[in-house]
């Protein structure tokens, strides 16, 4: 029995406030700690329904999976805006590549595992199960990139994998759960829609609604409430990409991409006034993204149902715990080319794979077409948190190196053209040298002279 029965508005105004507390307070401990907030929060909210009995949520149920999906919108639309095309391009090939054959990999141990151990003659709840947790979480993994401080494209590379993975996961899922449809008559209809059109759809109405919201920025931009107004055309685009059958979460990176890279699309617009990201959107989309995706994961750990799940439950989570942890460590050098992508992220890009918000999100999706679905979230919920326990002491045993330069995936296109120059080195990354390349007289071209080191600094007496 909960010791606050509160229901309707009392309830909602209750469990904001104590998320607002729990989200600031997570954040904090995950600053000084280094500990995903995830764990803070899922934890927190453990002790707060099924151990202690305080609150009892289970009304709120109904509007967890819009919690949930708004969240991880924003969080993929900030890290498209934080994307710069100069500094992907170079891995950008790679990095879909690694995406989906890790998805593909962690789907296929997963659907294993669960099938043999987990829940045994069941095949749509051991798909569903594999699906769902087969990606790493946007929303744990890009908060996490730039608190570390990462090499810029190094966490480049993560928003990428994060994203392509977080999209395939939500195909994936809306496949299963089309075979699973009751309708026999539409399922090769359903099947075809859930495989053919979300990736094309999102990228294409994503880059469209890019092009269109810049002509109203470069009008409107100094208006007051215009970052009010980007997040409300970045939800329609959202809702309107998912009626149409497409991927909303994708078609918002690429509406944060195209937003993020403007200096080079208003080469196309033949636009002369520069756009400039307000500082106001930035703020306002961050601290409701904070909100929202901390309300859902404190939500999760208040109705998820404890009980023993027996040693061999255990003992195949935490098989798959290191199972996943290996396939990504193994995948990474096969399909990137060392000449674009650092071996030297082959460690922090194999330990960033915890699970988190999307497979929350995807499991409480799925619990409205069967309620047989809650027997995943305690399984769940175990290789949620295992991940993000792996993934920290992973990182704490062999901190990432925080690389101020250039890394070698950036110099072959820092040179594109002045304007790329400038935006590399407002990034972080050191300006290539303006030296011409040494040519001998036998190539026809002068031998330049070296140039003289500056003269020293006098001595201060």
């Amino acid at each position: 029995m909960s010791i606050l029965t509160l229901a309707g508005t009392s309830l909602l105004v209750l469990l904001l406030g104590v998320t607002l507390l729990v989200g600031f307070g997570a954040d904090w401990l995950a600053s000084r700690f280094r500990i995903p907030d995830v764990l803070w929060l899922i934890g927190l909210g453990v002790l707060a329904g099924p151990l202690l009995g305080l609150l009892a949520p289970s009304s709120l149920l109904v509007i967890a999976p819009v919690l949930g999906a708004t969240a991880l919108v924003l969080i993929l639309f900030d890290a498209g805006i934080d994307l710069r095309l100069a500094r992907v391009r170079p891995f950008a090939s790679s990095a879909i590549v690694f995406a989906a054959a890790t998805y593909t990999v962690s789907a296929a141990l997963l659907f294993v595992v669960s099938y043999l151990f987990l829940f045994p003659s069941h095949p749509i709840l051991s798909l569903l199960f594999a699906t769902a947790l087969g990606c790493t979480s946007g929303a744990v993994i890009i908060p996490l990139a730039n608190r570390l401080r990462l090499a810029p494209g190094l966490r480049s590379l993560l928003h990428i994998d994060a994203a392509i993975e977080d999209a395939l996961a939500v195909i994936s899922v809306t496949t299963v759960l089309a075979l699973a449809a009751p309708s026999l008559p539409s399922l090769a209809l359903n099947l075809t829609a859930s495989l053919v059109l979300p990736l094309p759809v999102g990228i294409a109405i994503g880059f469209a609604a890019g092009l269109i919201w810049l002509l109203f920025l470069y009008e409107w931009q100094d208006r007051p409430f215009a970052a009010l107004a980007t997040l409300g055309f970045l939800f329609v685009v959202y809702a309107v990409t998912e009626s149409l059958g497409g991927s909303g979460i994708l078609a918002a990176l690429v509406f944060g991409v195209v937003l993020g890279n403007e200096e080079l699309v208003r080469r196309y617009l033949r636009r002369t006034r520069p756009f400039r990201l307000a500082d106001d959107l930035r703020k306002v989309e961050v601290e409701i993204a904070f909100v929202l995706r901390a309300f859902f994961l404190f939500l999760i750990g208040m109705i998820v149902t404890l009980a023993n799940p027996g040693w061999i439950v255990g003992l195949a989570l935490i098989g798959l715990v290191l199972a996943l942890l290996l396939a990504r460590r193994l995948i990474f050098p096969i399909v990137t080319r060392a000449e674009t992508v650092p071996r030297a992220w082959t460690q922090p890009v194999a330990a960033s794979y915890g699970r988190g918000l999307t497979s929350a999100v995807l499991l409480l999706v799925a619990l409205e077409y069967s309620p047989a679905v809650s027997r995943l979230f305690l399984p769940a919920l175990l290789l949620i948190v295992g991940t993000n326990v792996a993934m920290t002491a992973w990182l704490l045993l062999q901190p990432p190196r925080i690389e101020a330069r250039e890394s070698p995936a950036d110099r072959p296109w820092a040179d594109i053209a002045s304007d790329l120059i400038s935006l590399s080195t407002e990034e972080g990354y050191a300006r290539p040298s303006t030296v011409a390349p040494t040519r001998s007289p036998a190539e026809g071209g002068p031998v330049p002279e070296p140039e003289s080191a500056p003269p020293p600094l006098p001595r201060s007496r």
